[in-house]
């Protein structure tokens, strides 16, 4: 095997991307990327036994957490525009939720550094985000978290995992 991109640690770099690889934004205090893969599976039994068993995977469940609140990020995952207006020093950055906004698909990618110069990334090539969001508590600051769906991009598959003998950087599409 390897050897190299086997021991992860932390998370550098967490990118969003549209569909068309045109946007891209970099979420910046990226905290946790997970993903889970959702396996379907069905067992047949008959004369007082286990006769077949099957199990594949249908799609990946993610999730991500990151520092603070990024509205352009926001605007990425939920098909919405963050509007920004005004000068310095009275600029102002607005995103309206309305009821019926439906959410894209983008692309997610995720960077962890390696432990001699290696990294590891992870690739979802069309997830959904099915949940967004966090918390504005005394004394404590906001965290963003995202979860949803990923599913097969038609010819990348799901997700890749990709261990770099050399670390490098994320795709920028």
């Amino acid at each position: 095997m390897s050897g190299y991109g086997e021991m992860p640690f932390g998370l550098r770099d967490v990118k969003i991307t549209n569909m068309a690889g045109t946007t891209q934004v970099d979420l910046p205090r990226g905290q946790n990327l997970a993903y889970r893969e959702r396996v379907r599976s069905g067992e047949l039994s008959g004369d007082d036994a286990l006769q077949a068993a099957v199990a594949f995977v249908e799609a990946i469940e993610w999730s991500l957490e990151a520092g603070g609140i990024s509205l352009e990020a926001w605007a990425l995952l939920t098909g919405r525009t963050a509007t920004e207006e005004g000068t310095t020093p009275n600029q102002t950055t607005t995103l309206t939720v309305s009821a019926g906004d439906e959410f894209p698909y983008v692309k997610i990618y995720g960077k962890s550094m390696g432990d001699d110069g290696d990294d590891i990334h992870v690739k979802f090539f069309k997830a959904k985000c099915t949940s967004l969001e966090g918390t504005f508590a005394e004394g404590e600051f906001f965290v963003t978290s995202c979860s949803g769906i990923g599913v097969d991009d038609g010819s990348n598959g799901i997700v890749d995992i990709v261990q770099n003998e050399t670390a490098a950087d994320l795709p920028t599409s």
